[in-house]
């Protein structure tokens, strides 16, 4: 179901933040453009502007929301690829350490 657009009504103002956490919605989590539209209770065809300004460049606003998901998501990759390496790491310690403690009895 799409939410209907409001007519002859004046339209409701929304702050930056407000758009980007929209988008964000819908670029970086995947959720379908109809279910966020309904939940946060605004137009279907206000919510592809949004993100269809963001797909146009980091010439407008929306713009530099979608340069920040975009860091985002690497910041996201390259943090699961840290922490792996750090479980790796932690894995190959406790083998080295009970290989000692192993080597060390008489």
């Amino acid at each position: 179901m799409e939410t209907k657009c409001r007519k002859n009504k004046a339209r409701p103002r929304y702050d930056d933040v407000f758009k980007e956490r929209a988008v964000y919605l819908v670029v970086a989590q995947g959720r379908p453009c109809s279910e966020v539209a309904q939940e946060l209770g605004v137009c279907i065809s206000t919510l592809h502007s949004w993100i269809k300004a963001v797909e146009e460049g980091p010439s407008c606003a929306a713009g530099r929301c979608h340069h920040t998901l975009r860091r985002l998501q690497n910041l996201q990759a390259e943090n699961k690829a840290l922490r792996k390496q750090v479980a790796e790491k932690d894995a190959a310690i406790d083998i080295l350490k009970k290989s000692v403690c192993i080597l060390s009895r008489p």
